[in-house]
């Protein structure tokens, strides 16, 4: 039982969860209160798993009789905690990124309009169910725990898309999410079964130890991979596995649009990578290249046509999960290296274009593209702001998306018979130049609508200071972050 030490964040936060829907059930007058308590909790559990690579390993783990079993990158590594997860450099490091992000979104959520006068604890609480789900599916070694993580991700995500009761799409939203939802843990469960006739266990060990080997695995064993592809597929909003998140993220309310578009890509990248980081001599490099390109242009062809700004981020997400997946494609050490700094910097552009969003819809109570018209003449700040994380994200130097893009690109033009890919990256990266500028266009040359001002609030302007930093600290200095990432993978 000593090995509970290693997952103490995660308990923490399912008892922290428990304590806030309790509390506001027996005091449900001091309802800000529990975000508070809920954020100071995910800090506590941010600083304890940063302690990992400071230290080089968790403190006391040592003095408990917990030993590592490799070392890498420079920090040691425990793997087989309870048979089924892995409390590595590489969970750790995803870890720190939802961490990061989810005490963002709590923070955001403290002054959205919808929730005023709601049950934030009730809220609260299920945000950090779903992060428990996210942080034990970067650490799942067997896939057991992974759908088990999957579904506490998923549950507590429906429910926080139908949390707007008071408006129709919301709901709509929530149930269209939980048919596809249930969709798609039943190919996952249906294709962990036939891994389990395949390979006789459930953990992934075997299936990492054949592409070690150089094995091909059979047709069978290749219908298997599909169907693990697929169901983590639909978390991930790959491309065709997408169609429920356009609804579901126009209805959700805003800051759960947030959530959605960052914790559950982050742990979902992050156990694509631990299963299929080595997908060469499996023989489904093809197919993941093809669902590649695919995700890419379906999300940014897709929003091209968006005048909802969340329906619009709700396409450039997927297209941002294709270009993870080029990374994942160009395997490799400098593969990986491209999708984990691709996702790490993806969590703080796009919770800061909603922090931005938020000061505007609180005020006009719309996310219509409209809204933004003329908003340099309201707030250049934040206009400036804005513009910042649309040039990031679309890929402009030189700012923290365009470091991101480049080594993704490096990484693929580095491998044989993948050039097509990489224009198809580029060509993709020109297109969302489109739909992105129109917000740019309707900033700084329509006129406003209204002499009122964006609803700016400590939370919000706190968000928006510690993303944009990030973004352009990233983007004239990488090395930093990069050379973490490169000793996370231990290259």
């Amino acid at each position: 039982m000593n090995h509970a030490f290693l997952i103490a964040p995660e308990i923490f936060l399912s008892v922290m969860a428990l304590a806030v829907l309790l509390g506001e059930a027996f005091f449900p007058s001091i309802r800000r209160l529990w975000v508070n308590l809920s954020v100071i909790a995910l800090v506590l559990c941010l600083g304890h798993q940063v302690l990992f690579f400071i230290e080089g390993a968790f403190p006391g783990a040592a003095s408990l009789g917990i030993l590592p079993t490799a070392a890498q990158g420079g920090w040691v590594e425990y793997r087989d905690v309870f048979g089924m997860l892995a409390v590595d450099s590489l969970a750790v490091f995803f870890k720190i990124a939802i961490l990061a992000a989810v005490i963002m979104v709590l923070w955001m959520s403290s002054d959205y309009f919808e929730f005023a006068g709601g049950a934030m604890g009730t809220y609260a609480g299920v945000v950090l169910l779903a992060t428990v789900g996210a942080m034990f599916l970067v650490s799942s070694t067997d896939l057991l725990m992974a759908a088990i993580s999957l579904e506490l991700l998923s549950i507590a995500s429906f429910i926080l898309t139908g949390f707007a009761m008071g408006r129709r799409s919301s709901g709509e939203g929530a149930l269209k999410f939980f048919l596809v939802g249930m969709l798609s843990t039943a190919v996952f469960l249906f294709g962990a079964s036939y891994f389990y006739g395949y390979f006789g266990t459930t953990a992934i060990a075997p299936l990492q130890a054949m592409a070690a080997a150089g094995e091909r695995p059979d047709l069978v064993g290749a219908l298997v991979l599909m169907f693990l592809i697929a169901g983590v597929g639909f978390k991930l909003t790959m491309a065709p596995f997408h169609m429920w998140a356009p609804d579901a993220y126009e209805g959700a309310p805003t800051p759960v649009t947030a959530f959605l578009s960052s914790v559950p890509k982050a742990a979902a990248i992050a156990f694509m990578l631990r299963l299929f980081a080595n997908h060469q001599p499996l023989g489904i490099t093809p197919l993941l290249a093809v669902l590649a390109a695919l995700t890419m242009t379906v999300g940014n062809l897709g929003a091209l046509h968006q005048t909802n700004v969340k329906r619009m981020m709700a396409y450039s997400s997927v297209a941002h999960v294709g270009y993870i997946l080029v990374a994942l494609v160009a395997g490799g050490a400098q593969g990986i290296q491209a999708a984990m700094f691709y996702t790490f910097i993806y969590l703080f552009m796009n919770l800061g274009l909603f922090a931005g969003l938020l000061m505007i819809s609180n005020q006009t109570r719309s996310d219509d593209a409209s809204t933004f018209a003329g908003l340099y003449q309201k707030s250049m700040g934040l206009a400036l702001a804005m513009l910042v994380f649309l040039l990031s994200l679309t890929g402009i130097p030189p700012l923290a998306g365009f470091v991101g893009k480049y080594v993704i690109f490096a990484s693929v033009l580095r491998t044989d018979g993948l050039l097509w890919l990489a224009v198809v990256a580029v060509l993709n990266s020109v297109v969302s130049l489109w739909y992105y500028f129109r917000i740019v266009r309707e900033m700084f040359l329509r006129e406003p609508a209204d002499g009122t001002r964006p609803v700016f609030s400590p939370a919000l302007v706190s968000c928006l200071i510690v993303t944009l930093t990030v973004t352009i600290l990233v983007g004239i200095l990488p090395g930093s972050v990069l050379g973490w990432v490169r000793n996370v993978i231990g290259s």
